[in-house]
């Protein structure tokens, strides 16, 4: 891949999942440029390649996010092989990175510990609040 097609994977996973007052969002797991890793070693290439170059023309580098999310979904609409392919890579890689399972109050995989014994109450806490929205005191 070009620097600039790596750029613009890059723009486009974290229109997937942008940054906010939380989180860095795709950008702090490095997305973008792992799909292009993954691209130059042939795993989906032909979907990203295909997407790719129906972008061509546009330019992608210069757009604000407002712009990558209209960009996206008009992307869902006419290449959704390839916007499907990119949500779930770049999901995929967000969510299995241990640094964000801490910020998202995920503790970890359950198997570790051998399943969750109290699986039937609320299991996370973020931000002060409980899953159900409660305040905590």
């Amino acid at each position: 891949m070009t620097a600039e097609q790596v750029k613009i994977m890059e723009k486009l996973a974290n229109g997937i999942i942008p940054a906010d007052e939380m989180d860095g969002g795709a950008r702090v797991v490095n997305a973008g440029r792992k799909i292009a890793e993954r691209i130059d070693a042939g795993i989906n290439s032909k979907v990203y390649l295909n997407g790719l170059e129906f972008l061509a023309g546009r330019n992608v580098l210069g757009m604000s996010e407002e712009q990558i999310h209209e960009l996206l979904g008009m992307m869902r609409e006419k290449m959704p092989g390839f916007f499907k392919q990119l949500r779930m890579d770049v999901s995929a890689m967000y969510l299995s990175d241990e640094g964000v399972w801490e910020r998202i109050g995920f503790g970890g995989p359950s198997s570790e510990s051998g399943g969750y014994a109290d699986f039937d109450r609320v299991q996370i806490k973020t931000h002060g609040r409980d899953a159900r929205g409660t305040e905590e005191l």
